[in-house]
């Protein structure tokens, strides 16, 4: 999708943000819930959460709902900049009348896109969350500073995690799992947003990217109960954090709805630099649903400040077998 600066000229600004929303909606978020609504006013997207689609159980602070908003904005932006204007956002989150409004994203400037502009946009097709376990070979140091350096231009930190800090953070995702799902009200909702094979929605995790997922659709309510569903779970996150290549903490200065905005945009400008430099990435955010888990999370990177995500990053041992689905543009523009 490369689209100059000149040929935008004669598009009416709502064909271009029309474009944009096709962008955003290829965001990552949380269980694949796709939180978000958007809103085109002559130049002007605006962005809001959608309440229907919050996660009251595994996100009861509505975090994880925002960053995932965060993610989406992130990826708007992209497609305003590579087809040709500048993206002036407005972060609103203080409008009594609309609580729900995130942001508002409107056309600037008439832009030339760059190369960093056309890597962004091709990458959004590419990205796709790989949950299983990644080859065991390094990154390199210079894909791991540029990382570093897109968190910074979006205003958060990501901090690579040393062996030690790995093996201590993998015992927390455990501990992690097994505290949730021994709570049946996040066992509830996580059954919800796993889609079973051969199922027709548009959002949810699809259970067969799980590795403990299986071909079978009667099997998730089956495996979600299983008695030794927590254990097997935590085990199988813990090994996956070791065995990892890069785990990073994703963290920001300060710890409100603003900052986990930002850290969504921050998030999505890592994923998909690290698509570009042809890596995987995985979310590791259970720990940090839990406050006490989140603390110990930010005591092992002093100065870290509020830890927003935990990632693991490499190369794909395996390609995916369903990627997870996206609802279309008219389902969520107003």
């Amino acid at each position: 999708m490369r689209v100059a600066a000149s040929t935008t000229m004669i598009r009416p600004p709502s064909d271009v943000l029309r474009d944009a929303v096709a962008a955003a909606v290829m965001a990552p978020s949380s269980h694949n819930t796709q939180p978000w609504r958007f809103h085109i006013a002559g130049a002007t997207l605006d962005l809001f959460a959608d309440p229907a689609r919050r996660l009251y159980a595994i996100d009861p602070e509505s975090r994880q709902q925002v960053q995932s908003c965060g993610c989406a904005l992130y990826n708007a932006r992209v497609a305003v900049r590579a087809m040709g204007f500048e993206d002036e956002v407005t972060v609103m989150l203080v409008d009594g009348d609309q609580p729900h409004h995130l942001a508002s994203l409107h056309l600037g400037a008439l832009h030339i896109p760059d190369e960093l502009d056309h890597m962004r946009i091709e990458a959004i097709g590419n990205r796709h969350t790989n949950r299983r376990a990644f080859v065991r070979a390094p990154v390199p140091p210079e894909d791991i500073e540029a990382l570093v350096a897109e968190a910074a231009c979006e205003g958060a930190t990501l901090a690579r995690l040393d062996p030690d800090q790995k093996t201590a953070l993998a015992q927390l995702i455990d501990e992690a799992d097994r505290m949730h799902l021994a709570n049946r009200g996040y066992r509830a909702e996580l059954e919800r947003w796993l889609a079973t094979p051969g199922s027709l929605r548009r959002d949810g995790i699809p259970f067969v990217e799980k590795e403990y997922g299986s071909h079978l659709p009667f099997t998730v309510h089956r495996a979600v109960e299983a008695q030794d569903f927590a254990r097997s779970v935590g085990a199988l996150e813990q090994q996956l954090v070791i065995d990892a290549p890069v785990v990073a903490v994703i963290a920001t200065q300060s710890d409100d709805p603003a900052a986990w905005l930002a850290s969504g945009q921050a998030l999505e400008a890592v994923l998909l630099r690290a698509t570009a430099l042809g890596l995987s990435a995985a979310f590791l955010d259970q720990v940090l649903e839990v406050p006490e888990l989140r603390a110990r999370v930010a005591s092992l990177v002093p100065g870290i400040g509020y830890p927003q995500m935990v990632v693991r990053i490499g190369l794909a041992a395996e390609p995916i077998r369903r990627a997870a689905p996206r609802r279309s543009v008219a389902d969520v523009l107003d």
